[in-house]
C-alpha cells in the first residue's frame, strides 16, 4: 500500500468546522463524522465548498502552532 500525499485543511461552515484534505489530482474531501467516517467528496475544492453553501477554509499546515492530523 502506497500513501498519497494530500494537503490537509479545515472548512469552517456557520456551526461547525470540518477537517478535510485535498488530493493531488484535485479532489476535495470533506470529513464529515469521524467516528463512523462519513466522507463528502468533490472534483474540485470550489466544488466541496459550493456543496455546503459556502464557508471559509483553513490551512493548517501552513501555520507554524499547527500540531499535524485531522482535529476539528
Amino acid at each position: 500500500m502506497t500513501s498519497v500525499p494530500a494537503v490537509t485543511f479545515r472548512l469552517h461552515l456557520p456551526h461547525q468546522v470540518l477537517p478535510g484534505f485535498l488530493l493531488p489530482d484535485g479532489w476535495a474531501v470533506a470529513i464529515d463524522d469521524l467516528e463512523y467516517g462519513l466522507t463528502s467528496a468533490a472534483p474540485s475544492l470550489p466544488d466541496l465548498i459550493r456543496g455546503y453553501g459556502g464557508g471559509r477554509l483553513e490551512w493548517p499546515e501552513h501555520d507554524p502552532t499547527y500540531q499535524g492530523g485531522l482535529h476539528t
